[in-house]
């Protein structure tokens, strides 16, 4: 009687684990998709690092939200903190380092373009498409307003420009 019931049990436990990593491995073998680029999506590109200091990490930011808004279906907006508004201020991305650091871009782009050509090419007009900290700016320059972006808070911008930004987007991708 005790051997069949240790193989009764042996066998009860092997079933549970079975069916147990079945549904484990269940998750890793259907794809149900994503948001697809035909999908109207708002994904914002992050910049926290000081271009000066990092110009790569800039140019690299630039250049997914320059070729990401080339798609009718997304929103992009860049979204610069931290020592990233230093991108918004045009003395600060024509300095000779930057003026002379060429981003690389994909050949469809520009190929080589200066970070202040590629930022200007990005924005073309559309200062909304640049949201600049307004926390962050004002620790560095208080009192005045940025050369390229948005400054929430600052006269005719809604305070709620970040928080509308950061509940719709559906992606966040950080530099």
């Amino acid at each position: 009687m005790n051997t069949q019931l240790n193989r009764s049990l042996t066998t009860m436990l092997a079933l549970f684990i079975l069916v147990a990593m079945q549904s484990v491995q269940a998750d890793w073998n259907v794809n149900f998709g994503g948001i697809s680029a035909a999908d109207p999506q708002d994904v914002v590109v992050s910049l926290a690092t000081d271009p000066n200091h990092d110009p790569e990490a800039a140019c690299l930011a630039v250049t997914f939200a320059r070729s990401l808004s080339g798609n009718p279906n997304a929103n992009i907006t860049l979204f610069v903190t931290l020592d990233g508004v230093n991108l918004a201020r045009d003395d600060y991305i024509t300095r000779k380092r930057l003026k002379e650091y060429e981003c690389t871009t994909p050949p469809t782009m520009s190929g080589k373009i200066s970070l202040a050509d590629h930022l200007t090419a990005f924005i073309d007009g559309n200062d909304n498409r640049m949201v600049v900290c307004p926390i962050c700016w004002n620790e560095r320059y208080e009192g005045e307003l940025p050369d390229y972006g948005v400054l929430p808070g600052a006269e005719g911008v809604t305070d709620k420009a970040i928080g509308a930004m950061m509940f719709n987007a559906d992606k966040i991708l950080s530099f």
